[in-house]
């Protein structure tokens, strides 16, 4: 099932997710798109960077020792 978790205008091109032990999903947005090599040189990013935070009542998957 896909759902739509945030929306936010400033949640520009989600990057680096984490689920933490709080519960939360946090990411960051990071304008890739808006770098100068994708505006003829014009960098068009904006500060300030945010760091989002939402709470999904999640807990961390933790991946260690689950390889065969």
């Amino acid at each position: 099932m896909i759902e739509t978790l945030i929306h936010d205008p400033r949640a520009l091109w989600p990057d680096t997710m984490s689920v933490a032990r709080d519960g939360y999903l946090y990411f960051i947005a990071n304008q890739l798109h808006r770098q100068p090599r994708y505006h003829q040189g014009k960098d068009l990013r904006q500060k300030p960077y945010s760091l989002f935070r939402t709470r999904i009542n999640a807990q961390p998957v933790s991946l260690v020792g689950t390889s065969k």
